[in-house]
Parts: structure tokens; C-alpha cells; sequence
């Protein structure tokens, strides 16, 4: 505005300096050169009016387009850069400027959140845990003899479920992530037999004894994994990017068994029938509680439209106590007729065992994903969660004292829902 004011000036002073010439002159000069020159100043401020009106609107588009970067940036949630630099010289932005459009930095980029959830299937492998129990048989020879049996138990299909995040921080390829899981797996058997045998002794009635036996057992085995670890993108970028994590890893396994075995004896025919009824119960239960350090990779590789493979990988190296524990209890005797001298009870019986252990755990897991949009994915996939020498356990002798280590494996599909924000 400094040069408009000037302008001005000027036209006024060469208006004032020349208006007491005009009035001397104007009774020599014809009425044509008086007309002409009024024309001409009139023609110079018009000229001066326009610029003016010009340089008005330029200041006026500037403010528009300054108010249209603000509301953009607001509503993308960034912050708007700094603008180019305006120019200090009205003549030259009217110049150079017209038409004006607001011209701003590309915006910084935002962090990024994604939250997602998994349910399936699984089964169960490794070695089994054995519940033991005896198997009667009765001779009139040799009476009454036991032998050792048990029954080898993994659980049945079972179920898992998982929630968890990432946030990879803004303008940067550094992530933050945690998982929690948890699964569990159940089984039960059953079984019975009967044994028995009849002698008749001179041609008299003949005496039959029997011996029954029937087992029943319960067995689940729980487990659950808590992750918290940080993570940089390593190749590629954004949702496609290959991830290599680090962190924690908190994991307990449970197994649980619980078994009856009632026993039952008579002897009928001889005069002196009787009953005799009791049962064996077993609480038996193997747990391993650990933390350790967790690596891992984890990615995302486009294929046809809207479609990925994905895929995921660790290992960790575990370090708790493992714990076994044993209790056994013997039911009343049940006796038909009531001797004379009844029976003593026998107290429970208990043994446990603690112990330092590393336990050296692997999981992998690949899938297709579909996305329903930008931002929102289902998976499918498969995992295998693997724990080498997870729990320790009766041995083939049924020796508390000589526990053996017990691998573990869950595996099977799984359902994931996907959002990132």
C-alpha cells in the first residue's frame, strides 16, 4: 500500500502543480487542450482505482485461502506445515500471484493403532500324561493279584482365544505391541472289569469269589501367554511392512487329573458270604509358570484385490518352576456282613516336587486375510504353539521320585477380526 499512496501522491502534486498553468494558460489554450488533458488524469486515477481493487482482492483471497488449509488439516487430524512465504511487495504479488490457491507442505504423518481378536480350535500332541491305576484278578491259586495299568491322556479338541494391539508411532517405523492368550482342552475315560472264579468242593455248593474294578478319569490342561514387545519395520512400509519384534513373554501351562477307582471283593457260597466295597481317588496336577525374552517377525504380503498373506513367528526361551503335586485318598471300606474287627482307614497320601527349568517355546502361524476395507480384515489362518519339556510327570513305574519332562503342542485354525485406526 506504501507504493499506491505514493502513486497517488504524485498524480496529486503534478495536479496541483499544474492547475495554476492550466488557469493561466487556459485564455490562450483552445477549449479542446483543457478538455484533453482533464481526460487524461481522469484515465490515470481509474487506472489507479482498478490496481487498488486488485490488490484488495489478492489480500482477500490470501485470508480465504489460509481459512480452507486450516479446516483441511482439522478434519485429516494434522497439523497444517507452514505456508509458503507471502510476498512483501503488492506489485509483485499481483504479478505473480493471480489466480491465488493455498499452497501447504505435505502433512506429517499420523500413528497408527490396531486392535484385533482370534478365537478356534485346537488340539493337543506331545507326550502323554499318564493316570494310573491296578487292574485286579482273582485265582484260587494264586488269590487275589494286581498288576499296574494306566491310561495315556491329551486332551480332545479344545478352544483358544486372543486379543491384541499394535501402535507403530507417528513418522516413525517403531511399533508397540502386546497379546494375551488363552486356551484350554478336556478329555475323561472310563473303564471296568470283573473277574471271578468258582470251586466246588466235594460235590457241595459251589463258592464263587469276584473281584470288580471300574475307573473313571477327568483330565484338562489349560494354558495362557501374555506379550509385550517392541517392534520396527525392517522392509517395506505401512501395513505391507515386515516387522522383527522383541520383548516379553509370560506363559503358565496347567494340567489337571482328577481319578476314581472303586474296587469291590465277595465271596458267596461258602457259609460265610461278604461284600467288601472301597475306592481309590487321585488329585494329580502339573503346572509351569516362566517369563523369558520373545524375538519375532510378523507381515503382511499383498496378492489379488483385497487379499493377503499373512504370517507370524517366535521364539522364546522361558525361565519358572515347574510344579507336580499328588494327593491320594482311600473311601471308607463298605463291608457286608460287619466283621468283628472293622477296618482302619488309611490316610491320604501326598507328594510334590518343585524344580528350577527352562522351558524353550516356538509358535508359528500363517493365514489369508480379506479386507473388507482400508482400515478393517478377517483372517484365517493355522498356529502351532510348541513348549519343549513343559511339565514334569509320573514316569512308567508310577515313581514320584523319578519325574519325567513332558512336551506339549496346541494347535489348529483360527478366526481373526481386524481394525486399525
Amino acid at each position: 500500500m506504501t507504493a499506491v499512496r505514493l502513486k497517488v501522491g504524485i498524480i496529486a502534486l503534478v495536479f496541483i502543480a499544474t492547475s495554476p498553468v492550466i488557469q493561466v494558460n487556459a485564455w490562450a489554450d483552445s477549449a479542446d487542450e483543457t478538455l484533453a488533458r482533464v481526460q487524461a488524469l481522469e484515465k490515470e486515477i481509474a487506472a489507479i482505482r482498478k490496481e487498488n481493487e486488485a490488490l484488495r482482492r489478492v489480500k482477500e483471497l490470501r485470508e480465504q485461502n489460509a481459512t480452507l488449509a486450516k479446516q483441511t488439516a482439522t478434519k485429516n487430524n494434522r497439523l497444517p506445515t507452514a505456508l509458503l512465504p507471502t510476498r512483501q511487495e503488492p506489485r509483485e504479488a499481483y504479478a505473480a500471484d493471480l489466480p491465488i490457491y493455498a499452497k501447504v507442505a505435505a502433512p506429517v504423518e499420523r500413528g497408527q493403532f490396531r486392535v484385533w481378536g482370534e478365537g478356534g480350535a485346537i488340539w493337543s500332541g506331545g507326550d502323554p500324561i499318564d493316570s494310573f491305576y491296578t487292574r485286579s484278578t482273582v485265582s484260587f491259586v494264586s488269590g487275589i493279584t494286581t498288576e499296574l495299568a494306566s491310561f495315556p491322556l491329551l486332551p480332545k479338541v479344545g478352544w483358544e482365544a486372543a486379543t491384541g494391539f499394535d501402535y507403530r508411532f507417528a513418522g516413525s517405523p517403531w511399533h508397540v505391541s502386546g497379546q494375551f492368550r488363552y486356551g484350554e482342552g478336556l478329555t475323561s475315560v472310563t473303564s471296568a472289569s470283573s473277574s471271578s472264579e468258582s470251586v466246588s468242593a466235594g460235590g457241595g455248593p459251589p463258592t464263587t469269589v469276584t473281584v470288580t474294578d471300574a475307573e473313571s478319569v477327568a483330565h484338562k490342561e489349560t494354558h495362557w501367554i501374555a506379550d509385550l514387545a517392541l517392534g520396527r519395520d525392517v522392509i517395506g512400509s505401512g501395513a505391507d511392512a515386515m516387522q522383527f519384534k522383541f520383548g516379553t513373554r509370560i506363559a503358565e501351562l496347567r494340567a489337571t487329573t482328577n481319578s476314581r477307582e472303586p474296587v469291590s471283593e465277595s465271596l458267596i457260597g461258602s457259609g460265610n458270604d461278604f461284600f467288601i466295597g472301597s475306592a481309590t481317588n487321585v488329585s494329580q496336577q502339573l503346572k509351569f509358570l516362566g517369563a523369558g525374552p520373545r524375538f519375532g517377525v510378523e507381515g503382511s504380503v499383498p496378492m489379488a484385490r483385497m487379499w493377503s498373506f499373512d504370517y507370524q513367528g517366535d521364539v522364546a526361551a522361558l525361565f519358572g518352576t515347574q510344579n507336580f503335586y499328588s494327593r491320594t485318598t482311600f473311601d471308607n471300606p463298605v463291608v457286608i456282613p460287619i466283621p468283628m474287627t472293622p477296618f482302619a482307614t488309611s490316610p491320604p497320601v501326598v507328594n510334590t516336587a518343585q524344580k528350577f527349568a527352562t522351558v524353550l517355546n516356538a509358535d508359528i502361524q500363517v493365514g489369508v486375510s480379506y479386507w473388507f476395507s482400508q482400515n478393517m480384515k478377517a483372517t484365517l489362518s493355522y498356529r502351532l504353539d510348541a513348549f519343549f519339556n513343559a511339565f514334569t510327570g509320573l514316569d512308567a513305574q508310577n515313581d514320584p521320585k523319578n519325574l519325567v519332562q513332558i512336551n506339549r503342542y496346541y494347535h489348529g485354525p483360527r478366526l481373526a477380526l481386524s481394525g486399525q485406526f
